[in-house]
């Protein structure tokens, strides 16, 4: 048997090509949020109907995602990755195309079900491009298009749909995604989603020492016994794990703007300075994860969590403070850069590399269906309870997802103890 080298030169171009792709994907994914003054008069619909846009993309994605994945197991990830991305420009072309709200709504669907499987597929196949210790490293890069989506894609895309309507700000990301797409095909190397080799394969036949933790401990050792066959469980636990965190998140998050211009106080000319500063930071926390947290994903995991907690609670707990108010939101930023790469990284360590395309699937779904429930929780303690209310459910489900992998990993020590 032939043992891949302990390393190799690092894919930085496929990866950064990768991070273009899920830059194009959370563009289009978030713009109606951006766009949704322009959409709803011209449709004919109330604001909160295009605002349920957003849950039918997520929740499709949830739907649709692991099923999907389970099908298309044997498609060579790099011609899935192509041609998924392809789908998607086609969805989006359609919405802008479409003369009907119903009609956008199916665009909606199509480009939900197309955005699900590339997730789960790009997260495997980033796997699949790396060693073990480069994982953390690569996984920043290739996600960090999604970060920088936030800062730049959704403020150009509503800078376009202001000056040129919203159709051709859809039209206009669905030719920039046909065209990387297209670069795809040509940059991301033939055969690298082959069989795994034996480099990954650790993670199947030994414990692993951080559980869902750091791919630190993960040595290649034949004698060790062979743990017990739990690696699906502990991808099912990180996804449960991720989709509390993105429910918190997004609880408050979705509704961050009244709240700032509310009872933070915050002056509205401050508003697009303080977002774009919270999605700067957010960026670079993304891009910097893998230096900070490689092969601590575990530890980086409670640092942040701290961090969104501190940084959250003082945009809460501080209204008309408004420099805490704002030094608050760039920290809950930079903790948002970091925590889907670290929550990524956790489910690659755990995850059978034969079946890391399945866990990538059952990680997407436990996002968007945080992202859809977040806003659903949110929506309905704000009208219930007012806008400080989401903030409350932030601190509260935050604090219990570090509870959950706390639990978890104490778990996973008393088994690793009892199997020595």
């Amino acid at each position: 048997m032939t043992v891949r080298p302990a390393s190799r030169p690092f894919p930085l171009v496929p990866l950064l090509t990768l991070a273009a792709a899920t830059f194009m994907s959370v563009t289009i994914e978030m713009l109606p949020t951006g766009v949704m003054h322009l959409m709803a008069p011209d449709l004919g619909v109330r604001e909160s109907q295009i605002g349920l846009l957003m849950s039918i993309f997520a929740f499709t994605v949830v739907i649709t995602s692991t099923p999907l994945m389970v099908l298309l197991r044997r498609v060579p990830k790099r011609l899935l990755l192509v041609g998924v991305l392809a789908v998607f420009a086609v969805g989006t072309l359609g919405t802008a195309l479409a003369p009907s709200y119903s009609l956008i709504v199916v665009t909606r669907i199509v480009t939900g079900v197309a955005h699900g499987v590339f997730w789960a597929s790009v997260t495997a196949y980033t796997g699949m491009l790396v060693t073990r210790e480069q994982l953390t490293k690569a996984v920043s890069i290739s996600s960090g298009g999604g970060g920088l989506a936030f800062v730049l894609g959704v403020p150009l895309g509503t800078a376009l749909g202001q000056l040129l309507g919203w159709r051709l700000a859809f039209g206009g990301l669905a030719l920039a995604c046909f065209a990387t797409a297209a670069l795809l095909w040509f940059v991301l190397p033939r055969g690298a989603d082959r069989e795994p080799e034996p480099d990954t394969s650790p993670i199947e036949v030994q414990p692993a020492p951080q559980a869902l933790g750091g791919t630190e401990g993960l040595t290649a050792a034949p004698s060790l016994p062979p743990r017990p066959r739990r690696s699906l469980r502990m991808v099912v636990l990180t996804c449960i794990l991720c989709a509390v965190v993105m429910t918190g998140q997004y609880s408050y998050y979705s509704y961050i703007s009244p709240y700032l211009l509310g009872p933070a106080g915050l002056p509205e000319p401050w508003l697009p300075a303080v977002l774009f500063g919270y999605g700067i930071a957010a960026a670079v926390a993304t891009a910097t994860t893998g230096l900070v947290f490689s092969g601590r994903p575990r530890l980086g995991f409670y640092l942040t969590a701290a961090m969104m907690l501190l940084g959250g609670g003082a945009v809460l707990a501080l209204p008309g403070g408004l420099a805490l108010v704002v030094a608050g939101t760039v920290v809950w930023g930079a903790s948002m850069g970091f925590m889907p790469v670290l929550l990524q990284s956790r489910l690659l360590a755990v995850a059978p590399s034969r079946q890391r395309d399945l866990a990538s699937a059952l990680y997407t779904s436990g996002f968007n269906l945080g992202i859809a429930s977040g806003a659903y929780l949110g929506g309905l303690l704000l009208d219930d309870f007012g806008l400080v209310a989401p903030g409350v459910a932030f601190v509260v489900l935050i604090a219990a997802a570090v509870a959950m992998s706390a639990v978890i990993d104490v778990r996973v020590q008393q088994r690793m103890r009892r199997s020595v």
